[in-house]
């Protein structure tokens, strides 16, 4: 059965995403895929071992951890982009410039997004107001 015929499970998930920073947890989530990635495949030419390795997987899980947790938890937004946004920038000097740079980007952006985002507040309706 297609999305277009159960309009109510789309404007859920809809509503869903638009009650948190979803954006943010998007490219925290990303950012750290990409740190461990990079460590993992190598790319040939360089060789990643040793502690930039471990840091890479270590500041990797780390960013998955943070973008989860602004996505399950809103509240926890402010701990979760400080976190993210020092974390960034440790990657910078301990993974690979940051997984080349790609996962200090996504990072940064994820963190700076989830501590700007505001939650929405709901709609008054005219009984409440009376």
């Amino acid at each position: 059965m297609s999305t277009a015929m159960r309009p109510g499970r789309r404007s859920a998930r809809q509503g869903w995403r638009r009650s948190r920073p979803f954006a943010a947890g998007l490219l925290l989530g990303l950012g750290g895929l990409e740190l461990i990635c990079v460590s993992w495949v190598g790319l040939g030419f360089l060789q990643f071992t040793g502690t930039a390795g471990a840091a890479s997987w270590a500041l990797g899980s780390l960013f998955v951890v943070a973008g989860v947790t602004t996505w399950h938890n809103p509240a926890l937004r402010y701990f979760s982009g400080v976190l993210a946004a020092v974390l960034s920038l440790v990657s910078l000097v301990a993974a690979n410039l940051g997984g080349l740079l790609l996962g200090f980007l996504l990072t940064a952006v994820g963190s700076a997004l989830a501590l700007a985002w505001i939650p929405q507040q709901a709609a008054a309706t005219p009984e409440e107001e009376a």
